[in-house]
């Protein structure tokens, strides 16, 4: 375990007992349920666990959370449900120097493509990806209920995981032009 690290399980220690004590006591506030203290003590904890200063953290509020290394080159307009993108990508569990899960660094060695918007990869990843711009790199949270919620996923990620990803957008496609059909989907499945 790293050093650095062992602050921030002290602080999560003694959050968690306080959480307990005051619990046994009767000492939470009768006009917060246990259940919302709970997720803003869950909450707060995760953004504890980033290695940044959670400053540098924006908290997006469709639920993700993100902070970006390098600014890409803005694009003319934002990117378009169902245009085509690039991107590596490191995914890691329980922070950002945690488990290595995947990369698209790894046997190919090639970023991966997709329509980006259309349900093709995770919730948190089509959103937290459209809003990018090409040659951005950003680190970016993503919550289980963004991600795979409470499914295992190929053995390597665990049911209800957080996921930690490190994306840069490597390149991006034309806009798509959609058929009646594709529009009517895209009516239906709004993001």
């Amino acid at each position: 375990m790293q050093p650095i690290f062992l602050p921030i399980i002290l602080r999560a220690l003694l959050l968690f007992s306080l959480l307990a004590l005051s619990t046994c006591f009767g000492l939470t506030s009768p006009t917060v349920s246990r259940a919302a203290f709970l997720q803003t003590s869950a909450g707060s904890l995760l953004v504890s666990l980033v290695p940044s200063t959670s400053d540098d953290f924006t908290k997006d509020p469709r639920g993700f959370s993100y902070n970006v290394l390098e600014h890409g080159t803005p694009a003319p307009s934002p990117l378009q449900r169902g245009q085509s993108v690039s991107c590596d990508y490191t995914l890691t569990l329980d922070s950002f120097d945690g488990t290595k899960v995947d990369s698209s660094k790894g046997i190919l060695g090639k970023p991966l493509s997709f329509p980006v918007g259309v349900g093709q990869v995770i919730k948190g990843w089509d959103l937290a990806i459209r809003d990018m711009a090409p040659g951005e790199r950003r680190l970016i949270v993503i919550p289980p209920e963004l991600g795979y919620g409470d499914k295992k996923m190929g053995g390597k990620i665990p049911a209800s995981s957080t996921l930690f990803f490190d994306v840069t957008l490597v390149s991006v496609g034309k806009v798509p032009e959609f058929n009646q059909k594709q529009l009517e989907w895209l009516k239906e499945h709004p993001e």
